[in-house]
């Protein structure tokens, strides 16, 4: 019975100790995610615009690096952007040979986001040795941009001087990655401050 509970003990450590990152391992990762909140409440699209004629996105995306500084905690660095393009016409009204005239103009609109994060990784225990959870916090540089070209024309520049009340940003997050080798892993995260929730491929040395 004492060598039964003895091997129960042993394996319950080892369930609990499960990970596949240690100390020293490096990470790269590359991810995307969702949803792009820059597609809504779009600056220029008003009640007179119509006829949408494209759009382009780009949702939550980057590569992160991180650096194991021991077996359970992990730093680096998260480079996101994201960013959303859309060109449509609208009806405007101007006052030409004194009356108000309908003109109809071709407007393009674009929002993008860089930001640059130091990244912290706190691994969590968990049974499978090819598994790393972790609790991710973050905090680093929040830019912004906006532009609007009417008739090809730059008409509207904002940048994070005019858009950003608080220059920094931050984000908070779980997630986990399975290892299918040594090296390479597929992974997934949710969180705030960034992707509600992305995808990931990381690549481990």
């Amino acid at each position: 019975m004492k060598k039964i509970l003895a091997l129960l003990f042993i394996g319950t450590i080892g369930l609990v100790h499960g990970q596949a990152s240690f100390q020293g391992n490096h990470l790269f990762e590359v991810y995307g995610g969702g949803p792009n909140f820059m597609k809504y409440d779009f600056f220029g699209l008003g009640p007179n615009s119509t006829s949408v004629s494209g759009t382009t996105s780009i949702p939550p995306s980057g590569l992160r690096y991180a650096y194991m500084i021991s077996n359970d905690v992990s730093i680096g660095v998260d480079v996101m952007y994201n960013s959303f393009r859309e060109s449509y016409l609208s009806t405007d009204t101007m006052f030409i040979n004194n009356q108000w005239t309908y003109v109809e103009s071709k407007y393009e609109d674009f929002r993008s986001r860089l930001r640059v994060q130091a990244r912290f990784n706190f691994l969590l225990p968990n049974a499978s040795p090819n598994v790393d959870s972790y609790i991710g916090l973050a905090v680093g540089t929040n830019n912004r941009w906006e532009k609007q070209w009417v008739n090809d024309s730059l008409a509207v520049s904002y940048t994070s001087t005019d858009l950003v009340a608080v220059p920094v940003s931050a984000r908070v997050c779980y997630g986990f990655r399975y290892f299918f080798s040594y090296n390479s892993a597929l992974g997934a995260e949710v969180g705030l401050g960034g992707p509600l929730f992305s995808v990931q491929y990381t690549y481990k040395f």
